[in-house]
């Protein structure tokens, strides 16, 4: 349920990432289906990608803590592939203080 929080706040800070130059892209731990109607839920302006065998969770170090709650991150890569910033939580009700840290980063790269 945080993360539909999180999504939805990065949706209203759109407009922010894209005057930054930057795009947002949500990676769902589950199928094509499920994510198209996560995407469309949540009126999302940017892409909601499928994940359904955790391979992006794994590769990022997202388990899920205690078997039940989900590690989430956000991650900037660069035209590069470079990873310039990378923050994980467990509670992602984090984010909902935390999203003008992301925004300030995306704007001092300008």
């Amino acid at each position: 349920m945080q993360c539909r929080y999180h999504v939805g706040q990065l949706g209203r800070l759109y407009p922010q990432f894209q005057s930054a130059g930057t795009e947002i892209l949500v990676i769902l731990g589950a199928n094509t289906e499920q994510a198209k109607k996560y995407a469309e839920s949540l009126h999302t302006p940017f892409p909601v990608l499928a994940d359904p065998d955790r391979n992006v969770y794994k590769l990022f170090g997202l388990e899920k803590a205690m078997l039940v709650i989900q590690r989430t991150a956000s991650v900037v890569v660069d035209r590069h592939g470079v990873i310039r910033y990378i923050k994980r939580v467990t509670n992602p009700m984090t984010w909902l203080q935390e999203n003008k840290e992301l925004v300030d980063f995306i704007q001092s790269l300008r």
